[in-house]
């Protein structure tokens, strides 16, 4: 009953609720509601009492406000710009617009909801309001446009040493940019550039994470998954948010002075499917096989039937 009353407040747009009202739509006694506001309270949920008026939610400890995420990170110079929409057609498509502009390397793009947003190959990603994280992040690396797709390896170690950290779940990494959590995805990292042909401008780095249940569309329902339903409670995003942000910085700069070898065995350990037979697809051009892991360039290998190993950029990988 008290997730009942939280979903309906946090979908009021801040605006009172009377007793009465709630009493009615939940068919409990106003006693019972008033008890239940006193458990959300002990939550961290701040709510407003006033006579004729009722209650309105003034605080939710999931609110991903900058100042709250600033709160928690012990960054030099990732998040020190946090740019939140409450709405976002694509936060990804902001950031192009803000890098373009010139904002400064560790920028982050944040929205509680996305009426567009995007994964990879073009396809959609599903982005209810409060319902998940959905962030970017601008950088501007000064390094070779090969070791891009490392840094979207990285970003899925990150991941999932913050899911662990924060939460105590064990997930696998669908190469190249899924989080699997029970063989469904969780998560997923767009990397984008912008560049010359020797030189980058800027790289964008887009998270999206499944946090809270939701009634996902059919095409998916059976392919996602979300952190709530593997936790007792409600996930709280900031403290996800922040953990990112201070394990990728922290990472980053690893990776920058030691390269992918220093991720390269737990890339490994943690990729899912190995030794299971796959298909993978680039354009017109199809690879089966099993697959092997990934080599220092963080390509994918695939051992064929005849034995020989293919190494594979970039592709869409379905098991078979």
């Amino acid at each position: 009953m008290k997730e009942k009353i939280k979903e309906i407040f946090l979908n009021s747009d801040h605006r009172f609720i009377s007793g009465e009202e709630l009493s009615k739509r939940l068919q409990i006694s106003r006693t019972a509601i008033w008890k239940q506001i006193e458990g959300l309270r002990k939550e961290g949920y701040k709510f407003e009492a006033v006579r004729k008026k009722g209650y309105r939610l003034i605080n939710n400890p999931d609110d991903i406000y900058p100042e709250r995420i600033k709160q928690g990170l012990s960054t030099k110079w990732l998040g020190k710009d946090i740019v939140y929409r409450h709405v976002s057609e694509s936060t990804q498509l902001e950031a192009h617009n803000l890098a373009r502009q010139g904002v400064e390397h560790g920028t982050i793009i944040i929205a509680n909801e996305q009426t567009n947003g995007r994964g990879r190959l073009g396809r959609k990603w599903y982005s209810e309001k409060g319902k998940g994280i959905f962030m970017s992040m601008i950088l501007r690396p000064n390094f070779d446009y090969e070791q891009i797709s490392l840094i979207t390896l990285l970003t899925s170690i990150i991941i999932f040493d913050s899911l662990k950290n924060v939460y105590g779940i064990t997930s696998k990494i669908k190469w190249p940019n899924d989080i699997y959590i029970d063989d469904r995805k969780c998560a997923g990292i767009l990397s984008e550039i912008h560049g010359e042909q020797d030189q980058i401008h800027y790289l964008i780095i887009g998270i999206g994470i499944n946090t809270h249940k939701t009634e996902y569309p059919v095409e998916i329902e059976s392919k996602a998954i979300s952190i709530e339903e593997k936790i007792d409670g409600s996930p709280n995003r900031v403290e996800l948010i922040t953990e990112i942000l201070n394990n990728f910085e922290l990472g980053y700069e690893r990776f920058i002075e030691l390269g992918f070898t220093a991720y390269f065995d737990q890339y490994n350990n943690l990729l899912y499917g190995k030794e299971k037979k796959v298909i993978v697809t680039n354009f017109n051009r199809k690879v089966i096989g099993l697959i092997e892991g990934v080599n220092q360039n963080g390509h994918l290998l695939i051992k064929k039937e005849d034995g020989s190993v293919k190494e594979v950029v970039s592709g869409v990988v379905e098991f078979i």
